[in-house]
């Protein structure tokens, strides 16, 4: 074998945001601390931006929410030099139900019509300046 994928979704397991970069932390190093000297990649970790109560909380999900997440989970997965994939670029409103705040729908970076959530348009507006 040559890595480890885990994904790991706090929300998911009622997670408040201010919870979800520890749970995120212990999920990897349960899996990293078993087995040292094998490349622990996290395949997929994301926050959801809408929900209608099966399975999410809605009062755990919004797109300040996942921008929190994201900001965390990259500053430590880079400091600490793990390989991360968030999930995911765009929101999918094929997935899940026919209900349209299914949160299978919504954990996207960018909304359904390519439109950048919180987290993007903040990205856009930090300059960094070496």
């Amino acid at each position: 074998m040559d890595f480890i994928s885990i994904h790991t979704y706090p929300v998911w397991e009622y997670k408040k945001i201010h919870e979800s970069l520890e749970f995120t932390k212990n999920n990897y190093y349960a899996v990293a601390d078993l087995y040292p000297g094998k490349p622990v990649v996290i395949t997929e970790a994301g926050w959801a931006t809408n929900s209608n109560g099966r399975g999410i909380d809605p009062e755990h999900v919004s797109e300040e929410n996942q921008k929190i997440y994201f900001e965390d989970l990259m500053s430590w997965t880079e400091a600490d030099n793990i390989l991360t994939f968030f999930f995911e670029a765009f929101d999918e409103s094929w997935k899940g139900s026919h209900e349209p705040l299914e949160p299978e729908k919504h954990w996207g970076l960018f909304h359904i019509d390519r439109t950048p959530k919180t987290v993007i348009t903040s990205l856009n507006n930090t300059t960094i300046y070496s």
